[in-house]
């Protein structure tokens, strides 16, 4: 049987793949003008029976209900933690496996509209399962590798690096992309997030990436990515390019994270902004020698210093985050980041706090 192009099941551990692929398949779907309405997000984290069989119900009713006003509807299934092989909230219950065979089996009999799409997303998936079985006949099935440890994420972060790479007008020189993964690591968001500050530190005047620019200004990778692009779009005060810089981290549990990674951000711009303000930096990030030494002192042990080892070009884009800030906006922001990852480590608030406070943040003061 022909695969239903309308149907689409993304599986894959690295998170950054997958869901990159079912923005493709949107934005190819539908027009940038009708999706905020046109897009149907069901969420399929779920850990006990209850939430599994209502998420299902969800996508089912989304599914099964064609466009009203717009030309197309696409149906999102995002993240679904329940399906076979899965891995979240223990063995599925008979009633969940039941409701999925059933699922896949409306799906298998009565082919969608040509004006209705479906992605399914999900980290795991086991391809032997009836449920995969029947959507490998209809639909178009992409699994992700990125699982694996040690040689083999390197490997297939090796061989992702080109095109991610592309997308940014780059280019490797021999060995430089080794030494760039060798910092950077195996997680594609990381990677992507890292290649967006090379770009911004090469500028325009050349596209490729030599060993000595990776040791200039790639971070080594961990838990806490520098999430460049949303940087970028906070030092340029532009709410259109956050809410573009936040789209990919759009799932449960990213708020923490954000909030971490920017209240650090603001810290240091904090410690930069007063520097400048003192008359010790200029905005060409050039350090004044008529510092004093408790002063110089103070800023390397805030870590931002002359003396302690970030670079010229570290110091100048530090520089380029303070300065369309004042010193009360920057403490303000820096105080909403905290208070916001407060609230979300107690579970009084989601993701979407983060995103908020930073659009406050951001926002340029009123003139008279």
């Amino acid at each position: 049987m022909a695969a239903n192009p309308n149907i689409h099941l993304f599986v894959g551990e690295d998170s950054y793949l997958v869901e990159a692929a079912a923005r493709r398949v949107i934005e190819a779907a539908v027009p940038s003008e009708l999706r905020a309405t046109a897009v149907e997000t069901v969420s399929g984290e779920a850990e006990n029976m209850d939430a599994q069989l209502a998420s299902l119900r969800e996508c089912t009713a989304s599914v099964q209900t064609p466009p009203f006003l717009d030309p197309v509807k696409l149906t999102w299934w995002r993240g679904v933690t329940f399906l076979p092989g899965g891995g979240v909230g223990g063995r599925l219950s008979e009633d969940v496996k039941a409701a999925l065979d059933k699922f896949s089996e409306s799906l298998v009999a009565s082919h969608l509209p040509d004006n209705q799409v479906l992605v399914i997303t999900a980290t795991k998936l086991l391809m032997t399962s009836v449920f995969a079985k029947r959507l490998k006949t209809i639909a178009h099935v992409v699994e992700f590798g990125g699982g694996g440890k040690g040689k083999e994420r390197a490997q297939g972060a090796l061989l992702r690096l080109p095109d991610l790479a592309d997308a940014e007008n780059l280019t490797f020189a021999p060995g430089a992309d080794l030494a760039f993964l060798a910092k950077v690591g195996s997680d594609t968001r990381t990677i992507v997030s890292e290649l967006q500050k090379m770009r911004a530190y090469l500028g325009t005047e050349r596209n490729e990436v030599t060993t000595a620019d990776v040791a200039a200004v790639t971070s080594v990778g961990g838990d806490e990515p520098e999430l460049w692009a949303i940087h970028d779009a906070v030092s340029q005060r532009s709410p259109a390019a956050l809410l573009k810089a936040v789209a990919p981290y759009e799932k449960d549990g990213s708020g923490i994270l954000i909030a971490t990674v920017m209240e650090k951000y603001f810290r240091e711009a904090i410690v930069c902004r007063d520097a400048l303000d003192r008359g010790w930096l200029d905005k060409w990030g050039r350090w004044s020698d008529k510092m004093s030494p408790s002063a110089r002192e103070a800023l390397d042990a805030a870590g931002f210093g002359p003396s302690t080892a970030k670079n010229a070009w570290a110091v100048k884009n530090a520089v380029r985050r303070a300065l369309p800030f004042s010193m009360t906006e920057l403490r303000v922001a820096r105080y909403r980041m905290l208070a916001a990852r407060e609230k979300l480590v107690s579970s009084v608030a989601d993701d979407a706090l983060v995103v908020s406070e930073l659009l406050r943040s951001i926002s340029k003061p009123r003139t008279k």
